[in-house]
């Protein structure tokens, strides 16, 4: 098996509770990138949350944000590939949300807006390190595209259920999907990772069969599933492990260094012992 393009997606697969990386990962991925390996990271993160496990990790190329909405060079800063909500599809949603009083981020040329301050804007500008703008409600404030919609529940045991209802509700306008425990995330039905990975592997010239993707959640199923060596975290639910051609270790096993050392660089020993 010859892998030319690993694509690796971050939170719960490179970035752990802390929101930190594992120096083991980041030596792997280093390793990868010196053996002549494209590595791509693919994230519902804004472009700027993810420059700071980017650059730590050397990456100049594509990367995948916002599920695969917008794919950019980190480079230049062009723009390769973009597909975002229209004010329709944001209106759907919040017909639904602001009723019901979830909280919804909207994301506009890399800001967050709101409609007010409250302890789950706070808890997702802790996680994804940016701030947010107040600008009252949001069926009121939309304008403009925006390139997804973030809901976000402080109880994740909630979470399954809202996915179930807003899915219903939004049918074909819009995808639902989980990222993290408190985050329900809403792309253009036309967007997904896998298929932001596909252009990426196109524009490469890397064949399908040469890319490995790495992912832990729900909306990583799509591009594990399309990778030629799809892999799933020890920590990823069972609906990714088993389409995946693969189950790793988990994140606090350093697994995706396992993965690089096994079967993209060919080291069986770690590179840095824990």
């Amino acid at each position: 098996m010859s892998i030319r393009l690993l694509a690796i997606d971050l939170d719960g697969t490179l970035v752990n509770e802390r929101l930190e990386m594992d120096p083991r990962d980041v030596a792997a991925v280093k390793a990868a990138t010196a053996a002549g390996v494209a590595v791509v990271l693919a994230t519902g993160r804004m472009f700027k949350s993810s420059l700071r496990y980017a650059e730590p990790l050397g990456l100049k190329g594509p990367i995948i944000n916002y599920q695969g909405a917008v794919v950019r060079e980190i480079a230049s800063g062009e723009v390769w590939y973009r597909c975002e909500l229209t004010v329709p599809m944001q209106q759907r949603v919040l017909a639904l949300a602001e009723p019901k009083d979830w909280h919804v981020n909207a994301y506009v040329d890399e800001r967050v807006y709101t409609a007010r301050a409250r302890p789950e804007a706070d808890l997702y500008a802790r996680i994804a390190m940016v701030p947010y703008e107040v600008v009252g409600p949001l069926s009121k404030w939309v304008r403009v595209d925006s390139t997804k919609m973030v809901l976000v529940d402080l109880d994740p045991s909630d979470v399954p259920a809202r996915i179930a209802e807003l899915t219903d509700w939004v049918g074909d306008v819009g995808r639902v999907t989980r990222s993290l425990d408190w985050f329900v995330e809403v792309i253009n039905p036309e967007v997904s990772k896998a298929r932001a990975l596909a252009m990426v592997a196109n524009r490469l010239g890397v064949a399908q069969a040469e890319v490995c993707a790495i992912g832990d959640n729900t909306n990583d199923e799509e591009m594990v599933t399309w990778a030629g060596f799809g892999v799933a975290m020890g920590n990823a639910p069972a609906a990714l492990k088993s389409v995946a051609k693969y189950v790793t270790g988990r994140i606090e096993e350093a697994g995706v260094a396992q993965v690089i050392e096994r079967f993209v660089i060919g080291k069986r020993e770690p590179l840095i012992r824990a």
